[in-house]
């Protein structure tokens, strides 16, 4: 489990090196605003794309294998990335990064769902779920030092480097590991798996709840830095620090879940509490009335509470499958929501905010989302519950 925590752990360090880096990028490489916004999306629009596809390689090829090829692909792009001398070779090698990210995270959990059984299994599965949250938050707290110091190719490469010497671990530790056959053998055909995988009723439905989940998350710490420093005229350097906190928030609630499951609670009970709380938490955070610091703790709630949907979605992706050798295809569609989450939130909220003139107008777009993702949650009991008798 370990293994598989800090390699999505460096995969999502990957993401999290950009926005600190990108003033720098834009000043040395000449990106204008479209370019480095294609830069900085271009993560989410190959999980979009890509995520069901590679979950379902890994299913065929081996997971162990498709986690160290995804090891490779980040090395490949940030050093590719650290000697671009411009926005077209910067945004290939983001694209790499961003196909290496994927192998990674659609892997690495269906190893811990391996390894693991009953409690233990949804436990490290919820655990799982933070590598996302804490690999950007360490990176955006990290990032600034090293660019400071070695400017943005030396950040490059420094996550590289760690991407380097985890390959080597994980390419160890695949040697040792015992390997583990499902039901039908993981030599399915690909779309055999997709098919298999994408047929079922389940799976998007913990999708459709991600979605809800990561829009929220991220049109918040997309624009929260905005609204603090253009609302209330605060330093850029307290609201990207007020910004990371929110991040880690999500990360502690995902870890907190996953001591929740490991008690037996279950997961689509996590999924609609979280949708209650993120609720309530969305009402405070988006009036006009409530006072700015108790709109902040209404922002860390209602993050923290959607990192809970992350662990509990993950958590139960195993009693979804159709058997063990669609796992990773079911990982993949997780994927793909929470990518397609991450491109629709910002502009959604953007263009709420922009008709109506205020940043308090989004407030039933975020109520909304959450009322109805506590409302999904109960048809997962329902699938789940079938799925267990």
């Amino acid at each position: 489990m370990v293994i598989s925590l800090v390699a999505g752990i460096i995969a999502a360090g990957h993401v999290g090196k950009l926005p600190p880096a990108l003033p720098m990028l834009r000043a040395e490489l000449g990106l204008d605003l479209v370019a480095a916004s294609w830069v900085a999306s271009v993560f989410s629009i190959t999980g979009m794309v890509a995520a069901v596809l590679l979950g379902a390689t890994a299913d065929r090829i081996g997971h162990w294998r498709l986690s160290i090829l995804g090891l490779a692909l980040l090395i490949a792009g940030g050093v590719g990335g650290s000697l671009a001398g411009g926005a077209l070779p910067l945004l290939v090698s983001r694209f790499v990064e961003g196909i290496g990210f994927l192998a990674v995270v659609v892997a690495a959990p269906s190893l811990i769902a391996h390894a693991t059984y009953g409690r233990d299994r949804q436990m490290a599965l919820g655990f799982w779920a933070g590598y996302l949250p804490l690999g950007v938050t360490i990176m955006i707290l990290v990032a600034p030092a090293m660019i400071e110091w070695a400017e943005w190719q030396g950040l490059w490469l420094l996550v590289a480097g760690l991407a380097g010497v985890w390959l080597v671990v994980m390419a160890a530790a695949a040697r040792r590991a015992p390997p583990h056959r499902a039901s039908a053998d993981s030599a399915e055909p690909v779309w055999r798996n997709i098919r298999l995988g994408v047929s079922r009723l389940g799976p998007w439905l913990v999708a459709a709840c991600f979605v809800l989940y990561a829009s929220q998350l991220y049109a918040i710490i997309t624009w929260l830095p905005t609204f603090m420093i253009e609302e209330r005229a605060m330093a850029a350097g307290t609201a990207a620090a007020l910004t990371a906190l929110v991040v880690a928030a999500n990360g502690c609630f995902s870890f907190l879940a996953g001591w929740l499951l490991h008690r037996e609670v279950p997961p689509w009970f996590l999924l609609a509490v979280s949708g209650v709380v993120m609720t309530f938490a969305a009402l405070g955070a988006f009036s006009a009335g409530v006072p700015d610091f108790a709109r902040y703790v209404f922002c860390l709630l209602l993050a923290g509470a959607g990192g809970a949907v992350a662990s509990a979605s993950f958590a139960v992706a195993p009693s979804l499958a159709p058997s063990p050798s669609q796992l990773g295809t079911i990982n993949g569609i997780l994927v793909q929501a929470s990518s397609f989450g991450q491109f629709l939130g910002p502009p959604v909220m953007a263009a709420v905010v922009s008709a109506f003139g205020t940043w308090e107008s989004a407030l039933w777009l975020m109520v909304g989302a959450s009322v109805l993702l506590a409302a999904l949650a109960l048809m997962v009991r329902h699938l789940t519950r079938a799925a267990e008798a």
